[in-house]
């Protein structure tokens, strides 16, 4: 009996220091020490941290709107939550009171921003706006063979994949550590390919002309589409604007630039591959987008319709300039206004 004891303290002591190694390793990665799980806010979603620990209710005198999409829309691009809350005082009133949760953010396709409503799911909110259909086309730049209806072929969510995988890692990081050793090991032996968050491999850029994106993207809308409609949470979907000059054929390097306007920043239409392919993935997303809402009954803004095909309200292929901004919010102010949605 003694020596069982013994056995189990000495183990109990071991399993002990073992944790703290392996979690003040972790945290020297980046790894909150005490909720190692909470690294999917820290590395992954970082505009969420404050968001998820809010109470939010869409039974009160604030309007509550969350914005899903990608670098476009996303805070400090095109400064959408001031540009509407100013433009929807104009019509009901300066009391009125709006809070705006963007959580939008580059290079986030469908699949990102499915997975960061879902982990809103306590949050209720009195809209949700969905614009992005441009960062999936970069998932097509991949060999057929290597190409994973979960995106699994992107290192960025292979890693979220593993870090989901194990809920029990707040109570204990071992198994979560043997299975990160395991998968890169595997990766080494089996030389896996994997697509990076950023960017094409040139040599890689031929096959993103089968917009194999397609059904991912749909697959992630339907989920968004149901979560909201489980919520009772109003959802208006924004078909994507882009510009891709039909005179001036874009080459994909530096040289695109005078096709736009003048802007401080501008995005080479090759960090989500060749020009045609991302053109048609575009089309496509945007197809199955109207197709959804269609089918579905939710709202939809057709903003694709609604700017000109002018460039100077466009820096590259798809982030607007300061005219293209004001535009952008102007035609979705008016929509939120027309249709009454926070009405």
């Amino acid at each position: 009996m003694r020596r069982a004891s013994f056995y189990i303290v000495y183990f109990l002591i071991l399993f002990i220091f073992t944790e703290l190694i392996l979690r003040s390793a972790l945290a020297f990665l980046g790894y909150p020490f005490l909720r190692p799980s909470d690294f999917l806010y820290k590395k992954f979603y970082t505009n969420m941290d404050v968001l998820n620990s809010m109470k939010i209710r869409n039974d009160d005198a604030i309007k509550d709107v969350l914005i899903l999409g990608g670098s476009v829309i996303s805070t400090g691009y095109l400064n959408l939550e001031p540009r509407l809350d100013s433009l929807l005082k104009q019509k009901y009133g300066s009391h009125a009171k709006f809070a705006f949760y963007n959580i939008a953010a580059p290079a986030h396709t469908a699949l990102d921003n499915r997975i960061k409503y879902d982990l809103l799911d306590k949050q209720k909110f009195d809209l949700v706006i969905y614009y992005e259909a441009i960062n999936d086309t970069h998932a097509n730049n991949i060999p057929p063979v290597n190409f994973k209806d979960d995106y699994a072929h992107i290192k960025w969510y292979d890693d979220i994949y593993l870090l989901l995988a194990h809920p029990e890692i707040n109570v204990t990081v071992i198994p979560y550590l043997c299975d990160k050793v395991i998968h890169y090991i595997n990766d080494k032996v089996s030389h896996k390919i994997y697509l990076s968050q950023y960017g094409v491999d040139p040599a890689f850029a031929k096959f993103g002309a089968r917009v194999r994106s397609g059904r991912v993207y749909e697959h992630n809308l339907n989920r968004i589409i149901g979560k909201a409609r489980s919520k009772g949470e109003k959802l208006v979907l924004l078909s994507y604007a882009s510009h891709f000059p039909a005179k001036y054929p874009l080459k994909g390097d530096t040289s695109d630039v005078k096709h736009f306007a003048k802007c401080n920043f501008a995005t080479p239409v090759t960090m989500w591959g060749s020009p045609e392919n991302v053109r048609k993935g575009v089309d496509r997303h945007n197809q199955i987008l109207r197709k959804l809402a269609q089918t579905y009954s939710v709202t939809l803004m057709d903003m694709e319709k609604r700017p000109p095909a002018d460039s100077s309200l466009f820096c590259d292929v798809c982030h607007l300039s300061e005219a293209g901004a004001t535009r952008f919010a102007q035609e979705l102010a008016a929509f939120m206004i027309k249709e009454k949605l926070l009405e």
